[in-house]
């Protein structure tokens, strides 16, 4: 049997948005990011390993996922209001802008959110895509 080796395929997706019902806790934090790595279709090497801030002004959870194709990070400020996220996903496998942002969207109720997707595969990055995502 022939093994195919690994062909990397480098994407960066970065997200700013709100939240109507943002993660509060690490626990959950952690199951999302569990989450979001099965339905992207990629393997944990680590974590999800996530983190309360309680500094003020700055209150809110971190987290961080290792991936065999690279990582997963998020942070949410759930004392705001509107609850303020930032993500990014950086992967050498395949995925798409909206898998990411429907499950994202399914678990915290995203508005008004930006995103610019990255193709990292050269020396100068091009940018795929570039908008917004609104609920269907």
């Amino acid at each position: 049997m022939k093994i195919t080796p690994f062909v990397p395929n480098h994407l960066h997706l970065i997200v700013r948005g709100f939240m109507v019902n943002p993660p509060t806790s690490e626990d959950a934090l952690n199951a999302f990011l569990s989450e979001l790595v099965s339905r992207v279709r990629m393997e944990i090497l680590t974590g999800p390993n996530s983190v309360y801030c309680n500094d003020l002004g700055n209150e809110g959870v971190t987290g961080t996922v290792v991936l065999s194709t690279s990582h997963a990070s998020i942070h949410v400020w759930d004392k705001q209001d509107p609850a303020l996220f930032q993500f990014d996903i950086y992967s050498c496998a395949e995925f798409t802008p909206v898998e990411v942002l429907e499950f994202m969207d399914s678990e915290f109720s995203l508005f008004d959110v930006s995103y610019i997707f990255i193709d990292r595969n050269q020396e100068d990055f091009f940018e795929k895509e570039r908008g917004f995502f609104n609920k269907s």
